[in-house]
């Protein structure tokens, strides 16, 4: 076979088959793995960017919300194995209780990162108001919960509490 001929059912053959097929492309000599350069090209360009959570003061305490709101946040009983319920109360700033907001949480061990993590959930108001979600702390160890508040589809507020079981 000419090598003209070999060329060419390389070109209609086999490459086709490999796109066809999803071949692991090959990454630092790894196969199946992406560079650590493509990593680092989405970072700078932001796309793969994970919002900041400041942390947040004690449980009972009251955190500002910008200048037109303020919340109280705390758990039914001390964190420990089993399932607490986080409890958030969000005032206007003149103190009447404000239910027009939507609060969620994402749970997660920061030592074993995303082995425990819930994903966003979103609170459910009770009838006095309150913002109410179960979170089940699993095993032992450090615990983080990521709250975010949202008005009329916007980010106002994140913050994270972090607590040892």
């Amino acid at each position: 076979m000419s090598d003209v001929k070999k060329k060419l059912l390389i070109f209609l053959v086999v490459l086709p088959t490999i796109a066809l097929f999803g071949l692991p492309l090959f990454a630092e000599n790894k196969p199946g793995y992406k560079s650590e350069s493509a990593e680092n090209s989405l970072a700078a360009s932001g796309t793969s960017q994970t919002p900041a959570y400041p942390s947040m003061p004690e449980p009972g305490k009251k955190i500002p919300i910008g200048n037109d709101y303020y919340f109280i946040y705390g758990f039914d009983k001390k964190p420990k194995l089993g399932t607490l319920i986080m409890k958030v109360q969000i005032y206007t700033a003149g103190g009447k209780k404000d239910t027009s907001l939507k609060v969620k949480a994402d749970s997660d061990m920061p030592s074993m990162k995303g082995a425990h993590e819930t994903g966003d959930r979103i609170f459910t108001l009770s009838k006095k108001g309150d913002y109410l979600l179960p979170v089940n702390i699993v095993m032992p160890g450090d615990w983080e919960i990521r709250l975010t508040i949202i008005k009329e589809g916007k980010v106002i507020f994140r913050g994270r509490y972090n607590f040892d079981v």
